[in-house]
């Protein structure tokens, strides 16, 4: 992983990493109230278990506002993949120079990531966890976008499953890597999504698997823990855009650093804590959990990266369940 380059105002870049993802335990959005883990855990379903309801997930919003609400983050999460000062081959954190690739217009200071990173591996078709999510979050700054957690199978996938939190959003979206290489799907994190994805518990299982190789075409699911089936929530097919084989299941945030030296994020995050657990790939059609076989930490950033000296962070278990508070 690269480092850090000394800080100047407004221009902090993170050489970083980013990204990874599986299935199964969940978390709670904030620390105070969170369920156990082993609670939330006993109550997730089994990445391959119930079968798919073949209808859209409840409350998702219409084209038209997915890209009202979501299409000024599209500069920052595509990519253009080599250029320096971004996670690498994701994109950069700023306009780069046709003549010299050089970054010359900072979008904002720091782009660090922490999780699990999925390995390239023949046959990878599929990642699933069980993922907290907060009503609680509150995003201050137009700089700053939180993506925690977000997962993203290794094999090429079209789509990759994003928790999204800004100024104005908190969300459970999409994000095509195929076609339109933006956000193509979303649903608000309000009282009936928690009702309805996440069973009371704070946190949603999600899945992203391949439905068929001639095609490549993947689909994101959340379990409907009022059905007991998965429900869709986007679907895709083409060509991986990304060139990327491999994958994530992480925390990964865009954010500005003000003059005390501390992330905005860091301010929007204290005292809550973000979990993934049970996160499992599927290989060639078959589940199992994530481990040194298949997974590292490979998009990890140094945790000095984050600008935030209260946040902690924990791989409680390689590389099925890892924690962040703060």
């Amino acid at each position: 992983m690269s480092s850090l380059k000394p800080k100047s105002t407004a221009t902090v870049f993170v050489t970083a990493a980013a990204l990874a993802l599986g299935c199964g335990l969940g978390t709670a959005a904030a620390a105070p109230s969170s369920p156990a883990p082993s609670a939330v855990a006993a109550a997730a379903p089994a990445c391959g278990s119930a079968t798919v309801s073949g209808r859209t997930v409840s409350g998702a919003l219409p084209a038209a506002e997915v890209h009202r609400q979501l299409n000024s983050l599209t500069q920052q999460h595509r990519s253009q993949y080599g250029t320096p000062s971004g996670i690498a081959a994701k994109g950069p954190l700023g306009t780069a120079s046709p003549a010299t690739g050089a970054v010359v217009r900072p979008l904002l200071d720091i782009h660090p990531a922490q999780g699990t990173a999925f390995k390239s591996l023949s046959g990878s078709d599929g990642s699933c966890a069980t993922q907290s999510v907060s009503t609680q979050l509150t995003v201050h700054d137009s700089g700053t976008t939180i993506y925690t957690p977000t997962m993203y199978p290794a094999g090429g996938s079209c789509v990759e499953l994003v928790t999204v939190y800004t100024r104005t959003v908190r969300s459970v979206s999409a994000w095509d890597w195929c076609r339109s290489v933006n956000f193509a799907a979303s649903v608000t994190i309000n009282s009936s999504f928690l009702t309805t994805y996440t069973g009371g518990t704070g946190s949603y299982t999600g899945r992203v698997v391949k439905t068929s190789a001639a095609s490549n075409t993947w689909s994101a699911d959340l379990y409907n823990y009022s059905t007991g089936r998965w429900d869709t929530l986007f679907a895709q097919s083409g060509t991986n855009q990304s060139g990327r084989t491999d994958g994530w299941d992480i925390e990964e945030l865009y954010s500005t650093v003000g003059t005390s030296g501390q992330a905005s994020s860091c301010t929007d995050m204290a005292n809550l804590t973000f979990e993934s657990a049970n996160i499992a790939v599927r290989t060639n059609g078959t589940w199992s959990p994530a481990s040194t076989a298949n997974a590292d930490t490979h998009y990890d950033s140094p945790a000095g990266s984050f600008y935030c000296p209260t946040r902690t962070f924990q791989m409680l278990t390689p590389y099925t369940h890892w924690k962040a508070t703060g």
